[in-house]
C-alpha cells in the first residue's frame, strides 16, 4: 500500500486508472483466500474504513482540511464505485460456494462442506 503512494497521489494518473489499479493489486491481495474468512461487523467496519481512505487519496482529498468536507457517497459517485469491499467480498463467497457445491462427491472441498 505505502509502495502505491507515489500513484495515488500522480496527477498525470487519471483516477479510473487508479482505481482499476486498486481493483487489481490491493483488493486482489486483501481479500487473498477471503472467501473462507468469519468476520464480524467490526471487522467489516475496519475494511471498509480501510477501503474509503484509499478512495479519499485517490480523490485527491485526503490533505485537504476538515472544513473542506466531501461525503463518502459523494466520492463514491465521482469514482464510479458501485460495491464496497465487503459486498465484493460476498460475491466472491457466493461464487465459491456455488463452486464446491458443484465438485464431485468424493471431493476434499465437498466433504468439508456437507460432511
Amino acid at each position: 500500500m505505502t509502495s502505491l503512494h507515489k500513484v495515488w497521489k500522480d496527477e498525470h494518473i487519471s483516477k479510473t486508472t487508479k482505481v482499476l489499479v486498486y481493483q487489481t493489486l490491493v483488493q486482489s491481495i486483501i481479500l487473498y483466500n477471503a472467501e473462507t474468512w468469519t468476520l464480524k461487523e467490526e471487522e467489516k467496519q475496519k475494511l471498509k474504513v480501510f477501503e474509503m481512505s484509499l478512495w479519499r487519496k485517490i480523490s485527491g482529498i485526503s490533505g485537504i482540511t476538515r472544513r473542506d468536507r466531501r461525503r463518502n457517497l459523494d466520492i463514491l459517485k465521482e469514482l464510479s464505485i458501485k460495491k464496497d469491499i465487503v459486498k465484493v467480498l460476498q460475491i466472491r463467497r457466493l461464487k465459491y460456494f456455488g463452486h464446491v457445491k458443484q465438485i464431485e462427491k468424493d471431493r476434499f472441498p465437498h466433504i468439508l462442506l456437507h460432511g
